[in-house]
């Protein structure tokens, strides 16, 4: 009887210490980011984890909408959006920390079809040809991609000819969904969006005449994790493992 017990009060005592001090719970931030980045941030996620013991949970959407959802005190750390003008207005109204701003990457847009669809566009012009019926495109004020597109349709005087054909989305991976799901004739995408669905979707046309694409990554006025939040940007910014896998996804570094 004395033996048993002997054995079963390391195992006892150890209960006893685990339910009277429970673990520290595992250090979080929370980081909204624009849709184009879901692939990349899910994978480079683990591996900040793994460098600085910090997890990073990520809310993926349209740039405006995540702005949105701060400028109305959602519990975010880190925002990194699609471009400059959420994130200027953000430190203008101190939403935003403007001290850590920062730029981490750029991008390219394109024009894409479904990969096996029929009538082949060969430049910007044919978008308006019958044969294109429905051309899928971020809604420009919330989604970045949507307004650089307006910006090239509108250099082109053919924004307000396509307005009929156009099917809003409410980011640029439901544009590419749709396209993919050859759902519509063509969309308008990044260059990184349209490398993961390349067994569903062809990159038709490589545009120009718009404002520069780049991701601004800045931390949130009021975080309780202020140092975690610059370590992740940094992080993002610098290290060897995002370089990589920025480059992998075909984003452009600054």
């Amino acid at each position: 009887m004395f033996k048993k017990l002997h054995k079963l009060l390391p195992a006892l005592l150890l209960f006893i210490q685990s339910t009277s001090y429970p673990q520290e719970k595992e250090k979080e931030i929370t980081v909204s980011a624009a849709s184009s980045l879901t692939d990349v941030l899910k994978e480079l996620g683990p591996a900040f984890k793994q460098k600085t013991g910090v997890k990073a949970v990520f809310n993926f959407g349209s740039s405006g909408s995540l702005y949105q959802q701060i400028e109305k005190g959602a519990p975010v750390d880190v925002f990194i959006s699609a471009d400059r003008d959420f994130v200027d207005r953000g430190i203008n109204t101190e939403v935003l920390e403007s001290s850590t701003k920062t730029i981490l990457l750029k991008n390219t847009l394109v024009l894409i079809q479904p990969k096996d669809g029929g009538f082949k566009i060969k430049k910007l012009e044919d978008l308006q040809l019958p044969e294109i019926k429905k051309i899928a495109i971020g809604n420009p004020s919330s989604v970045p991609a949507g307004k650089y597109t307006e910006e090239v349709l509108t250099k082109n005087n053919m924004n307000i000819s396509l307005k009929e054909k156009f099917i809003p989305a409410e980011n640029v991976r439901q544009v590419l969904d749709y396209v993919g799901r050859e759902e519509v004739e063509a969309g308008f995408v990044y260059l990184t969006d349209a490398a993961i669905a390349e067994s569903k979707v062809r990159v038709a046309l490589t545009l120009s005449g718009h404002k520069p694409i780049v991701y601004p990554g800045i931390v949130v006025t009021g975080t309780k994790n202020p140092e975690e939040a610059k370590t992740f940007l940094e992080f993002l910014k610098k290290s060897p493992e995002s370089k990589e896998t920025f480059l992998k996804y075909k984003f452009i570094l600054p």
